[in-house]
């Protein structure tokens, strides 16, 4: 059941990777910045943030749980009638207590990105 403060989101990008593969790159303006990693065996992944999350600063990182959009109360529907499968509602939850991270500062050279 979806509580009242769910966000509606839109599908950009659904991509799936196999190493060896190219860097990919979220910009928040561009796109957004959510992402979801999924692992089919043991793995590690490098998600480098720049600039780094801060709730000082207001770039706080932020967990949801996805829902179906046409799950919604509502029966919501897109404006042709139909389920939209390219959007979602998202929940704000707390950190899974199965998450492992471990966070580093930088400090290489400056990072210039395009």
């Amino acid at each position: 059941m979806l509580c009242s403060a769910v966000r509606l989101a839109k599908l950009v990008v659904d991509s799936d990777f196999t190493a060896p593969c190219d860097t990919s790159i979220l910009y928040p303006t561009t796109g957004g910045n959510m992402h979801t990693f999924t692992a089919i065996t043991a793995c590690a992944v490098l998600d480098v943030q720049g600039p780094p999350y801060s709730k000082e600063e207001d770039r706080d990182i932020t967990y949801y749980r996805d829902y179906p959009y046409g799950t919604y109360p509502n029966g919501a529907t897109d404006q042709n009638g139909e389920k939209d499968s390219s959007l979602g509602w998202l929940e704000e939850i707390d950190i899974s207590k199965d998450l492992k991270m471990n966070v580093i500062e930088y400090l290489g050279p400056q990072v210039i990105g395009g």
